[in-house]
């Protein structure tokens, strides 16, 4: 692995070597960061608009000279063959290639080195293969089934005229050529897959590199990366969720299509072919099942209610009450017999989800510490009798209702054109609570009122042809159109600001700012309460529409077979969001709440007009891509595929100008992506050394495939449509206020913190809003930087495949290994250019303060590049089908997974703030939150007819992995710019300094008792005790292992109706816990994935432990020396339990399926 290692990074060297003659530092050819300009292009990143005629120029010279590659996914597979006769090529024999259940035929001609190929085909089968030649028997290979984009190559060896020879392809040697890994389940094994939920993701967690975050709306994250940065496709779309804001990479949240729909799927995660593309995590390809000359048809219901799901969490009684409901239908057949066949489907989900945090005593698998029904009883009277606003209650179950169907219709036009057309809609709301935190340092509690309903609706279609203009020339034309819409609806309605209660009966001194948690001391952190529609949802609208067109060509010459391709895709992106429209208001006590005396007010809206849609995102990129690819029989046994994808990316819309940031920064925030490019160049091959050992692997470069939200934020925070204010009581007054007389001052502030309605918010305050140029020059801003690449990364894969005879254990035991390597060319992450380093802090870490003494909070994040990370991935598994029916496999994974930015979130400021630091302003570098580090997962599979034809099928799936990594950190719990480390946003980011020991000069501690717990926690933490003296690494914890085993069963009745019969089925997810609830039970550190240990603060002169500082020793400014750490609040971290979607209980759903 490692000479493979060192000739992927050669690989990478080779690509980024050459530079323009004219030495520009910008101006490089195409190989150059795989994502400069383009000589001759003219100067792209600057706004050239005269792209397309340019673009069309390099397509021309492209294709005349160098590979590159295409947009499209595949969907359709190709048989590829060698006919000899004594190890002699048979030329001119006749090849007739049939589709069994459909009918359809292809026919080629085999060359005169006696090759041939057939592209085009559908996926799945059987299909046959018949070659006729003259003076030779007929010769016919059954049994063959085709995957989407894995050429099936099967080799003929005809002998002298006499009778027919059938044989089955497993006895002709014939085999698929992949490159990379791949794991492919057919609709039958589909069938197999306990899944509650009937989730795609569900089937694609089958693959050794796929790992499903169920607390994170199950997110899938293959070979260690996020799920956005994964490529679902569904017949050729696209149906990732381009704009980014779902964490769970898909549109909706269980999956656009249903289950029964589909006929194959597909997980990748280095596929050589250039096909393949706009993705840096996995390629998941979905091929829906077409209709043959048999009608078939399916309907099917199922259940799933508390009587049949677990009532304990690790011996804790759990209250649930729910129903879940799941119904659909399936049915296909002929139009035109042999010509024209239908299929479609439908499936609908009812279901409530209980909700797993709640207040104390209530039966949430969750308690929200010191809130109590009597709690939300008290701030409810008050809210609806001072506020007029009924804060709702509690969401106890979250409500969700998901329908989709499919239609499809196959035209065999002739034997040598073939046509397809796919619609694909589906519909899914859910509902969502927020700002529920059962952490003991922070613990907060969203009334219903702060929840929301989410709705989401897909509607996609596409239409390709595929034609065979003669034995060596076919193409494929794709068209294809996806509209995407996103609702967030609060459950209270939009006409109330987002009211939060610190629960503290007085202010207890920091007027925005409730009591904090000491756990050596025992002083409990005071909860927070929240009402009103929360901050993110306050204006929330969202709709994407994508057309894409995409064209390939193959030719055969011999032993190349090439290929080449053309596609274009154009997103237009309508995104309507601004946090704090409806306002933001603290209270720093129950007193306060209860005289309308806020402590804290925020209000963002649109200037000059205050209309909320003036601040909406409106903006199309388009994407332009070309490609070759050399596809070459070296041997019979070995293939070799050379060639390269380039993507250009275009637009013509850009951001309005901020002045203010250009003159701080120093260049514009009109930087989008039109003019960028990657280039991805790909070497792979498959080579069977021998009839049971095949070798193959790849390098190549990935790109794409990264959200447009991270573009939209440059249009949406542009610091020129909006504004915020951020009004704070002060002992004297507040701050920021409008200046003049003191009576003014006093005036202004007593209008907008006193007797606040949560309706209606002074003219005073909106006035300031809009006329306020001093914020208005400081408003926060997102950019992009004018050197930014998009993003790609490299991998290269080997793998190895032997089939084993162990004679009395039978034959076929497929043993394997891959071993993945990859390494980030073009990261992402953010930075804040509005904090400059002022110094340094006592552990070395740099100290910041805001550029040009700017005192507020606001931030100018710009999205930059980082070439820091890097993945290896170690699979070894086996599989083993006996004919009496029972299949067995298991895999192994280990993961060493780096890197910077967890792209955790879709705004730059959460970005920017959910991910850990050490410096204060640079994303720390260090394991990934993704990496799990073992993993092993393991299925046995039965299916037997004990009767007839019916089948009794039962099939057990497990896993057990290591826990999700964590980051130690210390927090630092004031508002506004931090006076420790000078920078803004997320106070519980910043990486723990582990002192030394106690006689650490770089930190005092508020008493002993917080010295001694936090010295007693470090010495039983792996994670922490070697690094005394120093800044721990990110993500050095680690929560629990978690094991998880899941079963389905299934068992055929007769009708007597011809050949229908009726499935009873059942599906148990985490069948351990049925057995004991404390087994399958999921504990782990909550996202973002931050353990806070303690506060800190920083000292201007050294102070003894357990000696209160004068304020005169208090920083309370990042213009303040800082001379010691002062430890607080210690507090360990807190392994939540994950019950999200019932996760840590047993669920069992019976369901009866009708079938002929």
């Amino acid at each position: 692995m490692l000479i493979w290692v060192a000739a992927a990074r050669a690989f990478r060297v080779t690509a980024v070597k050459y530079k323009a003659h004219n030495g520009a530092s910008r101006r490089f050819v195409a190989l150059q960061h795989y994502g400069s300009k383009l000589v001759g292009f003219g100067d792209l990143r600057r706004g050239d608009t005269n792209i397309m005629n340019k673009f069309s120029l390099f397509c021309a010279a492209s294709a005349l000279a160098m590979p590159v590659a295409i947009h499209a996914q595949e969907t359709t597979s190709s048989i590829r063959g060698s006919v000899t006769s004594g190890g002699s090529p048979v030329a001119g024999a006749a090849v007739r290639i049939v589709n069994v259940p459909s009918g359809t035929t292809s026919t080629a001609t085999t060359d005169a080195e006696g090759n041939f190929n057939a592209s085009g085909l559908r996926v799945g089968g059987p299909y046959t293969v018949t070659v006729v030649a003259p003076g030779f028997q007929e010769f016919q290979v059954t049994d063959i089934s085709l995957t989407a984009g894995q050429p099936f190559r099967v080799p003929i060896d005809l002998a002298s005229a006499g009778e027919e020879i059938v044989v089955t392809a497993s006895r002709t040697g014939a085999r698929e050529q992949s490159q990379g890994p791949i794991t492919t389940l057919t609709r039958e094994e589909i069938e197999g897959v306990a899944s509650v939920q009937r989730d795609i993701r569900d089937i694609a967690r089958r693959d050794p590199f796929a790992n499903i975050d169920a607390s994170n709306s199950r997110a899938l994250e293959i070979a260690g990366q996020n799920g956005r940065l994964n490529r679902f496709s569904v017949d050729g779309v696209q149906f990732s969720d381009d704009f980014g804001l779902n964490n769970g990479g898909l549109p909706t949240a269980r999956g656009p299509v249903p289950f029964d729909a589909i006929e194959q799927l597909s997980v990748k995660v280095a596929p050589y072919d250039v096909e393949e593309g706009d993705f840096q995590g996995g390629a998941i390809n979905v091929v829906l099942r077409s209709g043959g000359n048999r009608f078939t048809g399916s309907a099917f219901y199922s259940y799933l209610d508390e009587n049949l799901t677990g009532d304990k969490i690790a011996g804790t009684p759990v209250n649930l009450e729910f129903k879940s409901r799941q119904y659909g239908a399936f049915l296909s057949g002929p139009i035109i017999r042999d010509r024209l066949f239908f299929a479609v489907s439908y499936e609908r989900t009812k279901e409530g989800d209980p909700v797993d945090e709640g207040p104390t005593g209530l039966g949430f698998a969750n308690e929200v510490p010191r809130v109590t029904q009597a709690t939300l009883d008290r701030i409810s009277q008050i809210a609806t009798t001072r506020y007029t606003f009924d804060p709702l209650g509690i969401l106890d179950v979250a409500n969700e209702q998901d329908e989709k169907y499919t239609a499809k219709l196959d035209w065999n036009i002739t034997d040598d054109h073939r046509a397809s057309l796919t619609y694909v809609h589906n519909t899914g709301t859910n509902q969502f609570t927020q700002n529920t935190s059962i952490n003991p340092s922070s613990p907060t509690f969203g009334f219903r009122s702060q929840g929301y309903e989410l709705r989401e609706q897909v509607n996609s279609g596409v239409f390709q042809l595929n034609s065979q203009w003669s034995d060596p020339l076919s193409t494929e034309l794709r068209v294809s159109y996806k509209d995407t819409n996103r609702d967030q609806s609060p459950f209270g309605g939009r006409e109330f600001a987002q009211f939060e209660i610190c629960l503290d009966e007085t202010s207890v001194g920091n007027l925005t700012q409730c009591t904090q948690a000491n756990a050596a001391t025992g002083v409990l952190a005071t909860p927070r309460l929240f009402f009103g529609p929360d901050i993110s949802r306050q204006a929330n609208d969202l709709n994407t529409e994508n057309f894409s067109a995409d064209f390939k060509m193959n030719f055969q010459a011999g032993a190349h077979t090439f290929k080449f391709l053309l596609g274009y895709t154009d997103i237009d992106v309508f995104n309507l969001f601004l946090q704090r429209a409806l306002g933001d208001v603290y209270f720093d006590s129950i007193a306060d709440f209860q005289n309308g005396r806020a402590n804290r007010v925020r209000l963002a809206g649109a200037v000059p007009s205050l209309d909320v849609n003036a601040a909406a995102a409106r903006f199309s990129t388009q994407t332009y891509t070309i490609g070759l690819q050399d596809d070459i029989d070296v041997t019979d046994t070995l293939q070799v595929s050379i060639g390269a994808r380039f993507d250009l990316f275009g637009s013509d819309d850009r951001p309005p100008l901020n002045p203010n940031f250009l003159q701080r920064v120093g260049f514009s925030n009109r930087q989008t992506i039109g003019g960028l490019s990657i280039f991805q160049p790909r070497v792979g091959f498959n080579w069977k050394v021998l009839d049971r050992l095949i070798l193959r692997g790849g390098v190549g470069v990935f790109g794409g495939g990264t959200p447009d939200v991270f573009l939209s934020n440059s249009f949406s925070n542009t610091g020129q449509l909006t504004n915020q204010v951020d009004i704070q009581r002060t002992a004297t007054g507040c701050t920021p206020n409008p200046g003049g007389s003191a009576a003014n001052q006093a005036a202004f502030c007593n209008a907008v913190l006193n007797d606040v309605t949560g309706r209606n918010f002074p003219a005073a305050l909106t006035n300031f809003l809009t006329t306020n140029t001093g914020s208005l020059a400081a408003a926060s801003t997102n950019a992009i930087d004018p050197d930014f690449d998009p993003s790609s990364l490299l991998r290269a894969t080997l793998s190895a495949s032997y089939e084993a005879d162990f004679g009395p254990l039978g034959d076929g035991w497929l043993f394997g290994a891959d071993l993945l390597y990859g390494e980030a060319l073009r990261a992402i992450d953010y930075v804040d250019l509005r904090s400059v380093q002022i110094g340094t802090l006592p552990d070395g870490r740099p100290r910041y303060n805001a550029f040009g003494g700017l005192a507020t909070t606001n931030q100018d994040l710009v999205l930059i590049n980082d070439n820091r990370g890097r993945s290896m991935v170690a699979v070894a598994r086996f599989n083993k089908d006996f004919d009496f029916g029972l299949g067995v496999g298991a895999s192994y994974t280990f993961q060493d997974i780096e890197d910077v930015n967890a792209i955790t979130s879709a705004t730059a400021g959460s970005l920017y703030g959910n991910n850990a630091f050490a410096d204060p302003n640079k994303t720390a570098y260090g394991t990934s939150i993704y990496q799990i580090r073992h993993s092993l997962k393991a299925n046995l599979d039965f299916s037997r007819a004990f009767f007839g034809d019916y089948k009794t099928r039962f099939s057990i799936f497990g896993e057990r992995r290591s826990g999700r990594p964590y980051s130690f950190t210390f927090r630092d719990p004031s508002t506004g710019r931090s006076p420790v480390f000078g920078t803004t946003g997320t106070g519980n980011r910043y990486l723990m300094y582990v002192p030394g020991g106690a006689s650490d000069a770089l930190v005092s501690y508020d008493s002993a008792a917080t010295q001694t717990a936090l010295n007693n926690f470090i010495d039983s933490t792996p994670g922490l005790r070697k690094y005394r003296g120093q800044i721990v690494p990110k993500n050095t914890g680690r929560s629990p292992r978690y094991t998880k085993v899941d079963l389905h069963f299934d068992q055929e009745i007769p009708t007597f109706v011809g050949s229908s019969r009726i499935t009873v089925f059942a599906d148990i997810e985490n069948f351990l816990n049925l057995l004991d609830s404390d087994w399958g039970v999921q504990r782990q550190v909550n996202f973002p994935y931050f353990a806070p240990v303690v506060n800190v603060a920083c000292l201007t002169a050294p102070v003894p432990t357990g000696t209160n500082p004068t304020a005169a020793q208090t920083v309370t400014a990042p213009t303040q020396t800082c001379a010691q750490y002062r430890y607080s609040s210690f507090q360990a971290p807190v392994e939540q339990i994950q019950n999200q979607n019932r996760q840590s209980l047993y669920q069992i759903r019976v369901g009866v399926r009708f079938e002929f």
